[in-house]
């Protein structure tokens, strides 16, 4: 808006002469002068009291004056002559611009009266200014496919001068491509135009020089002069160019990975993306070639990718492609032909024909029993391959041309070596030579070479007689050294009679494992001795034999009652023997004779009278013959019949017996014995003698067993000489064939067969080409054996043919290979011939040409040259040779035809070439047919496709129709109306042909345009984007420019003017003409803040302006002036509360209706440093693990400042505030930016636990204000110190000796470990164990405590016991120490701490250093007491009502001279306190002490700090701390019964466990020691079974928190780590045993105990 007040310099002074001319009530007339520019000062305009009517002398008293600024800046008068004169340089241009007339407005004002005169003062224009270009060195960018005639428009050059002292004319130097065009604008302006006469070639003239020269009209004439510099842009029409359209190299198989080949290069003259060349491969190449190959794309680097295989391919041509970076995109192509040599780089290779294995053991030497054949895939010495074989096998190597045969070479025998391991060496002939190793696992095969054999010579067996059918008699058992049937044995018996009855019928034996068994009931008087001869036979072919006699003894049974021979017993009445009476004692009656059918002691026989006798006692028996004789004389008494009972027994077990009943008659005739011993049986000559009959019996079984073993020695021997003639005759009839021939021989068949024959097709006459007759090769076992995997022949034996198994494809089994040969080997036997057949597969054209796509398409840029050449991919046929591909063919074309290149493997590769120049704009695409056609018979085809897009080609500008048009607008319209819609054409297509639209700049208004006007870039649409205002412009010339997306891209020009309607629309405006921002905020009342200016192009009342602003703002609007305004302050400011104000100014006019405008603008107050540094809190907690490194962080500390910039910038420092021993300093710094504090060094727990680090925060500002804070950095305990043993003490490497009574019973304490621990929490849970021992000791410790107590009774005269112990903590990972100690039993000792589970109770001197400390802490304690009541009593006395002990010490704003801080629970409980005298130092230790009721001594407990869980509970500490002390032991003695854990405080994830779930042990160090503080703050309590902690006697309420089992007998004694000075004693459970179930109630057995602490 400032522009508009500049053109019009006397509208204030218009506003003043308006106002006089009302007051006064006249005005004179205008006069109008004339002057040229340059005028030196003091020339006369005119004469002012002569044109206005005044007189010379009058001037002075009427005060004549020049009334406007602008008349006093240019002009003054002289009151002596009365006229006017210059005062001040005069410059048209600068006055006026490029106006066609420039007139300046001078006030005249004379008083008495008061009259107001105007003149015109006209400024003649002088030819004072050159021509000059907006820019004296311009540079056009055309590109060089720019068509003839293109124009170019220049920027006009400027001249201030007007009229004929203006631009007249434009000249341009001398050059071979543009001539000049200027054209006339209709306001008169001359256009300047570059027309390209001639085409340009960037790579012959990259650039253009020329100089444009303007000259004016004026006299003399001046000009001015630009140069011009035409940059010729490139554009892609040369396509890269190899150095060698062919390059060759050649490169050994063995070449590396990432070897480098060769650099191709391709130059492209073209420059930018369009020379940027990149390589790629071409169609050609084929996908096993880049496989093998990488081509870098930037460098043209041909690389090894894979390995290189002279024996898979020998030769490769690999195509490039080099393509630059333009638009289209042009190619240029070479071939690369890679020459592989061969390397020694392929082993031999033994190829297995034919094997027998198993190989039977009686083969004989000299017999094949496997072919190989070997090859080696390199070619000359290093395909020439040895094959060895390795020592100390039966085996050799035969050789016959490339075939090899392994042979036996002495005989085999399976027993003794089951298999051998042969191992074939084939070496080649290369340098370093390679080799094979081809091992075989050949298995010796059993032959039936060894007869069974039995494990001894005979057998006996024994059987009771009357046995039942089927007992087992004996097992018999042979072995045989042979395998498999061969030693698979049968058992049998051998055939035979017995007793007239086949020996079958009495025995039977199981074939498999030999056992004989009875048939039959077996009876001892008929058979004694059974002899059966056993034959065992394998199952080998033929079987062998075994002969054994098994002698089977049948033992007598007492199985038959003696038979009495005499006196016979089948008559029915017996006759009576007589007895004379007269015979004396001893007289012979009779004698009974008896027999038993039984043998040996069965058949011994007694003889007895039995009392059934009349008068037993009259008669005797002999108890061996049998003899019956009188025991005394007779009497006349006796009975004359007497009946005698004699009772024959044999021997047996049990005995059988039989009676005889003899009578007696006693007569007086009978004079002589009946029976006399030499003629006994003598009435009885007509019966056999019984000795006669045994003798013959006798004889009889003698010659029956002479027969029975004579018969088996017969047929042993026979079988045994049938044995010892067989020989083994089950050898492979092919091995048996091979050793008894000679070598064998070999032979080559060559055969050939079409791909197209059907199976079954007759290959060749086999038995002919042999010359071996047709019925002979069954029995030569003619066989086929093939040396690949899969079989496609047959041999018919029956005719002798070779036969197809198999429809043959030979692209399938050979691929693009030239010939295509099938090997196959025949073997025949008798003798052994092994011949060679080579079949070739014989192409047909079963395959058309095919194309890998069936439509292909191409691009190719309309600008190409005619020769352009457009490779396209090869067809494929599988078939070869004058089947494959002979020629391609392309479909008619008037641009393209069909190029043939015979590749170096013979493949022909089609291109099309271009031979007539393309327009895409009006051919886009072509299409074409390209047809491939083999050399068969007949000939097959295949086409593909082919689409060529003619690519787009930047070679049409854009074009403007009309190029000049004009457009009236109202001033009024709103933003975004449409202006007018361009219409530009062009030809091209894609971004060739899409046209941007872009604003030019004209030298008229130069950008301004720009500001109110938006133009589409896409559509070319002309829009209004802000208000137009006549006032300030009534045109407005439009250039736009249009310029399409090609490379280089080409642009037309249109040209627009706007013309606009006036209309009454404007709003005031209002100017700040200063703004005074930031503004302090200590400013005083009254400050100027803001000049403002308001204004209004209208007239009238519509100019007539007031301004407002908020009445709430501190500020208010003063009047300077007229339409000028100060923004002063009307109060005090205060940046924190308010850093800025949003001031808005509202103008209203007083125009109908009225038009308002209102403007903001932000005032800043700016910052003053008067607020200081606050920390968030003034106290903090922070934890650290000892032993950190230094250099770890430890906590942050912050602090804000309300302030801003500097004054708020902060720095953090460490205090050394004198209270350490040593300056904090060395242990900790801080980051002076963001406060975090570091560790200088490692800390050490056990030296120093809590450290008071004061921080201080100071700003940046001026004075720095600052403030402190402290933190508490609590050093956590680490496992770093191994346990210490305390007792017993030995020196290292020496045992502790201790003596128990040798009868010492199970549980009698023999010494107690003591061991302390640096360490806290759990790292000061301390175990104790013994240490394995190859002995089992009768010892055993107790884990938490460390008694050692006997285990088991001890021995009698038992030798020492030596034990490790071993203890260790509870620390990750654990540390542990150890003492040994030697237990010896002795008679004498008399130590006995079996009764006692504790430690002696602490002593006089104990009890008193524990009663001082806690008369020194209750005295500390009262003196705390009364400094917290005086301070509480300040507080309250200043009148705080509501306050805290924290809050109350902080309000003091001075370092507390004391320190007290203390951490509680909700419930009551202290977690952790901390009394510090003038802050905590290194050695600052924590108390505690609580008096039991019950008790008459206290304990007094060092407990080491807790780790606080969170800065909260710090807080909070500080505000519940007065009411927790107020009683400390009394809250000990009754606590909470509804006491538990916090939420914070359960083990596990975050206290994740309900109470009423099973408890676990704690697992953090925080549960760790308040568990332990509980223990031993309520240990008397739980002894005595008084403790409230949570129902339950003893447990503490732990039962609540981890389960209702969980007593005090599941925590471990942690007492025992807690010392007190000056004690050895233990904390120990005082309510009994470590493992009693119950705790007792009463009080009076609890004993006070302490141990020295360690540190």
């Amino acid at each position: 808006m400032e522009s508009v007040s500049l053109q019009r310099p006397a509208w204030k002074w218009q506003v003043l002469s308006l106002f006089l001319l009302c007051g006064w009530g006249w005005v004179s007339g205008q006069i109008h002068y004339s002057v040229v520019e340059e005028s030196e000062l003091g020339t006369v305009v005119g004469n002012v009291a002569r044109d206005l009517g005044l007189k010379v002398e009058e001037l002075p008293g009427r005060r004549l004056r020049l009334g406007s600024e602008e008349s006093l800046r240019y002009f003054a008068v002289r009151l002596d002559s009365g006229t006017l004169v210059v005062s001040q340089r005069l410059d048209r241009e600068r006055l006026c611009g490029a106006a066609a007339s420039c007139v300046l407005s001078v006030q005249v004002v004379t008083e008495n009266p008061l009259q107001l005169f105007r003149l015109e003062v006209e400024i003649l224009d002088l030819n004072d200014n050159s021509p000059s270009f907006p820019t004296a060195h311009r540079t056009l960018r055309i590109a060089e496919s720019a068509t003839v005639a293109a124009r170019f428009p220049l920027e006009s050059a400027q001249d201030p001068d007007v009229g004929t002292n203006a631009v007249s004319s434009y000249w341009l130097s001398p050059n071979s491509h543009f001539s000049l065009d200027v054209k006339q604008q209709p306001d008169g302006k001359l256009f300047p135009e570059l027309v390209l006469e001639r085409a340009l070639d960037r790579e012959e003239q990259p650039e253009v020089q020329l100089v444009l020269t303007a000259v004016d009209g004026g006299s003399p004439a001046r000009s001015g002069t630009a140069q011009i510099t035409v940059q010729v842009l490139d554009v892609n029409d040369n396509a890269p160019v190899f150095d060698h359209t062919t390059y060759k190299v050649k490169v050994p198989e063995n070449t590396p990975v990432g070897a480098v080949l060769l650099r191709v290069n391709a130059s492209d003259p073209d420059e930018g993306p369009n020379g940027e060349t990149q390589y790629s491969f071409g169609v050609h190449t084929s996908d096993s070639v880049r496989r093998l190959f990488a081509l870098d794309p930037r460098s043209g680097e041909v690389r090894v990718s894979g390995a290189l295989d002279f024996e898979e391919s020998r030769f490769y041509e690999i195509y490039v492609r080099a393509h630059d970076g333009g638009v289209p995109e042009m190619e240029g192509n070479c071939v690369l032909q890679v020459q592989v040599e061969d390397a020694n780089d392929n082993p031999p290779e033994v190829l297995l024909t034919s094997l027998l294995n198993p190989v039977p053991e009686d083969t004989p030497p000299e017999t094949v029993v496997g072919l190989f054949n070997v090859r080696d895939r390199d070619s000359g010495a290093n395909g020439d391959v040895s094959l060895e074989i390795s020592p100390d096998v039966p085996f050799a190597i035969r050789s016959l041309q490339n075939h090899f045969s392994l042979v036996t070479q002495k005989s085999l025998d399976r027993e003794s070596t089951s298999q051998y391991a042969v191992e074939l060496i084939a070496q080649d002939g290369g340098s370093p030579a390679l080799t094979t190793t081809l091992t075989l696992l050949l298995n010796i095969s059993d032959v039936n070479d060894n007869p069974p054999r039995f494990s001894q010579p005979s057998y006996e067996a024994f059987l009771q007689e009357n046995n039942p059918p089927g007992s087992l008699l004996c097992t018999v058992s042979a072995s045989d050294p042979d395998a498999g049937d061969n030693s698979r044995l049968v058992y049998s018996i051998e055939s035979g009679q017995v007793q007239d009855a086949p020996i079958s019928s009495f025995v039977h034996i199981n074939p498999d494992n030999g056992n004989l068994y009875a048939q039959r009931t077996f009876d001892f008087e008929v058979l004694q001795v059974l002899p059966v001869s056993v034959v065992v036979r394998d199952s080998g072919s033929p079987p062998l034999y075994a002969n054994i006699t098994v002698y089977i003894f049948v033992l007598d049974q007492n199985d038959h009652p003696p038979t009495i021979l005499y006196p016979a017993s089948d008559s029915d009445v017996p006759a009576p023997q007589r007895v004379p009476l007269s015979a004396p004692p001893g007289y012979l009656v009779a004698k009974v004779t008896a027999v038993d059918a039984d043998a040996g002691h069965n058949a011994w026989l007694s003889y007895r009278l039995l009392p059934q006798s009349t008068d037993p006692s009259l008669f005797h028996v002999s108890l061996y013959t049998g003899e019956v004789r009188t025991a005394r004389a007779f009497q006349d008494s006796d009975m004359a019949v007497q009946q005698l009972v004699v009772q024959v027994m044999d021997n047996g077990d049990p005995p059988l017996s039989t009676t005889a009943t003899i009578t007696v008659a006693l007569e007086e005739a009978a004079l002589e014995e009946s029976f006399k011993p030499q003629d006994f049986l003598a009435g009885a000559k007509e019966k056999p003698d019984l000795t006669f009959y045994l003798i013959i019996a006798l004889a009889a079984i003698s010659t029956v067993a002479l027969a029975t073993l004579s018969a088996p020695l017969r047929s042993h021997t026979r079988h045994g000489m049938l044995s010892g003639q067989s020989l083994p005759w089950q050898l492979p009839l092919l091995l048996a064939a091979l050793s008894c021939l000679p070598a064998p021989s070999y032979a080559q068949l060559h055969y050939s067969v079409p791909e197209d024959r059907e199976p079954g097709f007759s290959v060749g006459d086999l038995a002919k080409d042999l010359g071996v007759e047709v019925r002979s090769l069954a029995a030569r076992n003619l066989r086929l054996v093939s040396e690949g995997g899969q079989r496609h022949f047959k041999v018919d034996l029956a005719a002798g043919v070779l036969l197809l198994d198999g429809r043959l494809d030979r692209e399938a089994l050979c691929g693009q290979s030239p010939t295509c040969s099938l090997h196959l080997q025949l073997v025949m036997e008798n003798p052994l011939q092994l011949h060679r057949v080579e079949v070739d597969v014989l192409d047909v054209n079963d395959n058309a040409p095919q194309f890998p796509k069936p439509e292909v398409v191409l691009e190719i840029t309309e600008v190409a040259n005619p020769g352009t050449r457009l490779p396209l991919e090869v067809a494929e046929d599988p078939d070869m040779g004058s089947n494959s591909i002979s020629t391609y063919e392309l479909s008619p074309s008037k641009h393209f035809a069909l190029s043939i290149n015979v590749r170096g493997d013979g493949v022909k590769m089609p291109e099309i070439v271009l031979e007539k120049a393309l327009d895409r704009e009006k051919v886009p695409v072509h299409h074409l047919t390209l047809t491939a056609l083999d050399g068969g018979n007949p000939v097959k085809s295949g086409t593909a496709r082919v689409t060529i897009h003619v690519l787009d080609a930047n070679d049409n500008p854009p074009v403007c129709d009309p190029p000049i048009s004009k457009v009236l607008l109202e001033e009024n319209v709103p933003v975004g109306t449409l202006v007018t819609k361009l219409n530009v054409t062009d030809l091209d297509e894609g971004p060739n042909g899409d046209v941007e639209y872009s604003f030019k700049t004209s030298n008229n208004a130069p950008g301004k345009f720009t500001k109110l006007f938006s133009l589409d870039a896409r559509t070319g649409e002309i829009r209004t984007k802000a208000p137009l205002d006549y006032e300030e412009s009534g045109a407005y010339e439009i250039a736009v420019r249009a310029r399409d997306k090609g490379s280089p891209a080409m642009e037309g020009h249109c040209h627009l003017r706007v013309e606009l309607i006036d209309i009454n629309d404007n709003s005031p405006e209002i100017v700040l003409t200063s703004v005074s921002s930031p503004v302090q905020e200590d400013a005083a009342p009254g400050t100027v803040i803001a000049l403002i200016g308001v204004k209004d192009s209208d007239s009238g009342d519509n100019g007539q302006v007031r301004l407002q602003i908020a009445k709430e703002l501190p500020f208010k609007l003063v009047s300077s002036f007229k339409e000028h305004f100060s923004l002063v302050t009307s109060g005090p400011l205060d940046r924190e509360k308010a850093s800025g104000y949003n001031i808005t100014v509202r103008a209203v006019d007083s125009g109908s209706p009225q038009r308002a405008t209102q403007k903001t603008f932000y005032l800043r107050i700016a910052d003053v440093n008067d607020n200081a540094p606050n920390f968030s809190s003034p106290f903090d907690t922070a934890h650290i693990q000892e032993n950190s490194l230094p250099g770890t962080s430890v906590f942050s500390v912050s602090a804000s400042d309300p302030d801003e910039g500097s004054n708020a910038k902060l720095s953090y420092s460490i205090l050394d505030n004198g209270m350490q021993d040593v300056p904090i300093s060395t242990y900790f710094r801080i980051d002076q930016d963001n406060g975090t504090i570091y560790t200088v060094r490692a800390l050490d727990y056990e030296q120093d636990k809590v450290f008071q680090v004061p921080v201080e925060v100071k700003d940046a500002g001026s004075p720095a204000l600052s403030s402190t804070a402290v933190v508490h950095v609590f050093v956590l305990d680490e496992n770093d110190n191994a346990p210490s043993i305390v007792y017993p003490s030995v020196p290292k490497g020496s045992a502790f000796h201790q003596a128990i009574p040798a009868l010492a019973e199970p549980g009698y304490l023999v010494t107690k470990i003591v061991a302390v621990d640096a360490d806290s929490g759990h790292n000061a849970w301390l175990s104790y164990q013994l240490q394995e021992s190859a002995e089992a000791l009768p010892f055993q410790v107790e884990r938490r405590t460390g008694e050692i107590r006997v285990a088991q009774a001890l021995r009698e005269s038992e030798d020492s016991h030596r034990l490790v112990v071993e203890v260790r903590d509870n620390g990750t990972p654990s540390l542990s120490a150890s003492v040994v100690i030697v237990i010896s039993p002795e008679e004498n000792s008399v130590q006995d701490f079996s009764k006692s589970l504790d430690l002696p109770e602490s002593s006089p001197e104990d009890t008193n250093l524990t009663l001082y400390l806690i008369i020194s802490l209750v005295s500390i304690s009262l003196v705390s007491c009364v400094m917290f009541g005086l301070a509480a009593a300040r507080c309250l006395k200043a009148g705080n009502a509501s306050w805290t002990l924290a809050g109350c010490c902080r309000g003091t704003g001075r370092k507390p001279a004391s320190h007290f801080r203390g951490q509680m629970k909700p419930d009551g409980f202290i977690k952790y306190l901390d009394v510090g005298g003038a802050g905590l130092t290194s050695q600052a230790q924590n108390y505690t002490s609580c008096f039991s009721p019950m008790s008459d001594q206290s304990d007094f407990l060092f407990v080491k700090p807790f780790s606080h869980s969170s800065t909260a509970e710090t807080v909070a500490a500080y505000e519940q701390v007065t009411s927790t002390l107020a009683s400390p032991c009394d809250g000990q003695a009754q606590p909470n019964t509804d006491w538990r854990f916090s939420q914070t405080q359960r083990p596990g994830t975050s206290g994740s466990q309900n109470g009423e779930e099973a408890g676990a042990w704690p697992n953090n160090q925080f549960d760790t020691e308040m568990l332990q503080a509980m223990i031993l703050a309520s240990a008397n309590e739980a002894a005595d079974g008084n403790s409230t902690l949570g129902g339950g006697n003893g447990t503490m309420g732990l039962s609540a928190r981890y389960g209702p089992q969980f007593t005090l007998q599941h925590v471990p004694d942690y007492r025992q780590n807690v010392y007190i000075p000056g004690s050895n004693a233990t904390l120990t459970n005082a309510a009994g045993k470590r493992d009693a179930k119950n705790a007792a109630p009463a009080g009076g057995n609890k004993k006070k105990s302490g141990k020295k602490e360690k540190k």
